[in-house]
């Protein structure tokens, strides 16, 4: 069975371990696949190609999106899932600034934090697409800066997330 892994069709993935037993396959995830407009399609087409192929020392999963979908793929056990062209995050609101932080000190990407019951999900929102990484909570630091890095080179900011903005239009809270 075929399935994409970061944007590459691949039969099967393997992870090596520091022990001498040969390499163990990690079993393939399902995940829901995003489906981005038109316009986010090119978007999310460049952040996927941007991706490097381990992130945090994390090998890849095979992914079965469903719906099928080119723009979600995963790392790691427990996987770590990134979705392209998801929805805006009904947590993004005016008032909510005080909850987006940027992982690279203030220079990269600008990311919404939600907490759910056994992860958190990271959406950019400050990008022309939201991108989505769902990180589970056994992992003690997320690899945003990796991921922040990646859409970082393919895709300028479009919004501010400073609250002191003198446009308003401008705040990423105000776009769609």
């Amino acid at each position: 069975m075929l399935a994409l892994v970061l944007g590459r069709t691949h039969t099967a993935q393997h992870t090596h371990h520091a022990s001498s037993a040969a390499p163990a396959a990690l079993p393939a995830i399902t995940a829901v696949g995003p489906t981005p407009d038109t316009a986010g399609q090119g978007a999310c087409n460049k952040v996927i190609g941007a991706l490097p192929l381990q992130i945090a020392g994390l090998a890849p999963r095979v992914v079965h999106p469903n719906p099928d979908s080119p723009y979600v793929v995963a790392w790691g056990d427990p996987a770590i899932v990134l979705r392209c062209g998801v929805p805006r995050p009904a947590a993004l609101v005016p008032g909510s600034a005080d909850q987006i932080f940027s992982a690279n000190g203030g220079t990269g990407v600008y990311w919404l934090p939600v907490k759910q019951k056994a992860a958190t999900v990271w959406t950019t929102v400050d990008r022309a697409v939201y991108v989505e990484v769902t990180v589970p909570a056994s992992y003690a630091t997320p690899p945003l800066n990796a991921f922040g890095a990646a859409i970082a080179t393919v895709l300028p900011s479009v919004c501010s997330t400073d609250p002191n903005e003198p446009n308003v239009s401008k705040l990423c809270t105000r776009r769609p």
